[in-house]
């Protein structure tokens, strides 16, 4: 600090200084409060004063002192200024190389700062700072592309039957096959079959990706985030945590898709820790002294082989690997962590004949809109089909006395659980969406039922 100051043409006071960062039992991480420390020890010395001190009150003051006196980025500048607005701050003293960061926030005024050397001057421009122009709602990408990323997958229909139920319902989606069957391919599509961030979603993802210190790209914000974490990833890095605690990778995935390739590479523990966040939409992390929450409602997409050697079932090849292998494979996903994911569709290899295809751009264009209309269908009753639940649940997907009959004969000799039940009923009612019928159908039912995972 003192070395920042004399850079500045300041001196550091020749006096005991006491700086007091209450409350105390609020733990404290960062260089952050650099500038607003130094700001007040300039002040209370007399070293520069500010012509509006009711203005001063109302101003939020972020930023790291480098030892020559610049001012340097900090973490959640985004996330700080949001919060500092609900406060009634109108004001933000920050570093200049972050003043697009906080072009999202109406209706406050920013004071960008590159050395500590201009404090001064600046604090005189708090009352005449103008609001800066807010970031319209960012560019998302052109239909075409959208299109032509969709019209990339050739063949595979029922994968992309799956895809689209998932996309349509916002279900939780497994897909197994053998190596090349183009499982991760399907995965990264799902985004492009997906609607843009509403206003109030996008300053979710950025306030995430500001506390996580991730770089923001403000062009790219309205599009859903699409999270892949290598098999190799701890479970703090998944779920969260560290010191201080910080978001994992399903919190970076909020409002967007979680996709775990090679998913049984995973550790089991690691995979465990997911259960909660999919049930309950959040992270809670209790440390010693205080515990904190994190947004976390992600879609989950999975892909696996069905065994260590890929190809179980597959017509290609024939799989080498004994009995016992296959079967303890698929069930380091556990068996409650399997109950969640509402969609399982097997997948194989196309034939090589359908490399040659053209991309079917108008078939893709299709399948976005029936899968847009089927989510304001969802929307229009309250919410998408994968969070029904309760009466909700039973109100939107009614069924007539012949259905009903047929669906408890099938429970029964199948043993399916009540939860099991639900999640088939939701993916139904997403099938009958998709059809722009208003009531399910034996066929929507049956369909739910295949796509069910394996008991």
């Amino acid at each position: 600090m003192g070395s920042a100051l004399r850079h500045a043409g300041f001196h550091w006071p020749d006096r005991r200084i006491t700086v007091n960062l209450a409350p105390a039992d609020v733990p404290k991480d960062g260089a952050g409060m650099d500038l607003a420390i130094a700001c007040g020890i300039l002040l209370a010395s007399g070293q520069i004063f500010s012509p509006s001190p009711d203005l001063l009150d109302r101003s939020l003051i972020v930023g790291e002192l480098a030892l020559d006196g610049s001012v340097r980025s900090v973490r959640g500048l985004l996330a700080l200024a949001l919060d500092a607005q609900g406060l009634g701050v109108d004001r933000l003293i920050i570093p200049a190389s972050q003043t697009e960061e906080v072009d999202v926030v109406a209706r406050i005024r920013r004071l960008p700062l590159t050395h500590l050397s201009q404090l001064h001057h600046l604090l005189h421009q708090l009352e005449s700072a103008r609001l800066a122009p807010v970031l319209a709602s960012p560019p998302i990408l052109d239909d075409e592309s959208i299109e032509a990323k969709l019209g990339e997958v050739k063949g595979q229909e029922e994968a992309k039957r799956a895809l689209s139920l998932a996309a349509a319902g916002g279900h939780h989606l497994l897909m197994v096959g053998p190596p090349g069957c183009g499982k991760t391919m399907l995965a990264r599509r799902l985004s492009a079959l997906l609607p843009p961030l509403s206003a109030q979603e996008r300053a979710e993802r950025l306030r995430v990706e500001s506390c996580a210190g991730l770089p923001l790209d403000l062009r790219q914000a309205a599009q859903p985030p699409f999270r892949a974490p290598h098999h190799t990833v701890s479970g703090a890095g998944l779920v969260g945590g560290g010191r201080p605690p910080r978001p994992g990778e399903i919190t970076l995935a909020h409002h967007g898709v979680l996709f775990l390739d090679e998913a049984a590479e995973f550790e089991a523990r690691t995979l465990d820790r997911l259960r909660e966040a999919l049930e309950s939409k959040e992270v809670r992390l209790a440390r010693v002294g205080h515990a904190v929450r994190f947004p976390a409602a992600f879609q989950l997409v999975a892909a696996t082989n069905p065994c260590p050697c890929g190809w179980y079932g597959s017509r290609v090849r024939s799989c080498s690997c004994p009995p016992y292998q296959v079967q303890r494979y698929l069930r380091r996903l556990s068996g409650p962590l399997r109950d969640r994911i509402e969609l399982w569709v097997s997948l194989d290899r196309e034939p090589a004949e359908h490399w040659w295809q053209s991309a079917d751009r108008t078939k893709a264009k299709a399948l976005r809109e029936r899968v847009q209309r089927a989510r304001r269908r969802a929307l229009q009753r309250g919410e998408l089909n994968a969070a029904l639940d309760g009466e909700a649940l039973h109100e939107a997907c009614r069924l007539g006395p012949g259905e009903r009959s047929w669906l408890q004969r099938w429970a029964d000799e199948k043993n399916l659980s009540l939860r099991r039940l639900a999640s088939t009923m939701r993916v139904a009612r997403t099938a009958a969406d998709l059809a722009d019928r208003s009531d399910v159908g034996i066929e929507d039912l049956s369909e739910a039922l295949a796509l069910r995972p394996p008991a």
